[in-house]
């Protein structure tokens, strides 16, 4: 009786559960250096993402784009006026001199025809005893003896085909004063060499003898012939 008295009812007592354990000793370690790694692996990913965004930062926006652009110069239109004054050469004018320019006229007003002649050379009116020249002029130096005849000029009343009929050579054609005129070689009276030309003006002509030795005065004072009628 004594001894079930002091036995002990443990019928209604429940055991207390042992105390769970997070882990055990080796998975401890285990998860102590995959968390490690873990937190070394994002710690260097952030380092490279603000080391990259320091380094060249990318913009945010398209005005900032634009203002990160450098913008190139537009190219400067050039008007094709300046371009060809400034590439070609600019041509030099040439001024043409008149060598009778300063010479002195003989001018007709009776029969209206004009000419200049040299300086220092004299123009006489000399009266011929032909009837179909009207008018005999002769062209001389200064200073030249009478009855000199250097270049003369005879104005008169023979058709062109008439005057070419004095001397029977065949003449080369040439244009003086802007008429058809005929050019021959003869000699004068004292068998000098000489020239005439005979220039049909109207129904009368115009016949200059001109001796070699100033062929080349007279081929410019041929130039002056002015024919007004």
């Amino acid at each position: 009786m004594d001894n079930q008295n002091k036995s002990q009812d443990f019928s209604g007592l429940q055991p207390t559960p042992p105390t769970p354990r997070m882990f055990n000793f080796p998975n401890k370690y285990i998860i102590i250096f995959l968390a490690t790694l873990s937190i070394l692996s994002l710690g260097s990913t952030s380092y490279l993402l603000v080391a990259n965004k320091k380094k060249s930062p990318a913009p945010k926006t398209v005005q900032e784009i634009q203002e990160k652009t450098v913008a190139l110069p537009s190219p400067t239109l050039i008007p094709k006026e300046i371009v060809a004054k400034s590439t070609i050469a600019p041509t030099p004018t040439l001024s043409i001199v008149d060598p009778t320019a300063t010479w002195s006229a003989f001018i007709s007003k009776k029969y209206s025809y004009s000419l200049k002649y040299p300086p220092l050379w004299t123009a006489k009116i000399t009266t011929q005893t032909d009837p179909k020249i009207l008018e005999y002029v002769v062209f001389n130096p200064a200073a030249t003896k009478a009855g000199t005849l250097s270049i003369t000029l005879s104005y008169g009343t023979r058709t062109n085909k008439e005057a070419l009929a004095l001397d029977p050579q065949v003449g080369q054609s040439m244009i003086v004063a802007s008429v058809s005129a005929t050019k021959k070689n003869t000699k004068d009276s004292n068998g000098n060499n000489a020239t005439n030309i005979i220039v049909p003006f109207g129904s009368n002509t115009i016949i200059f003898n001109a001796k070699d030795e100033f062929a080349s005065l007279f081929n410019q004072m041929l130039t002056t012939l002015n024919l007004t009628k």
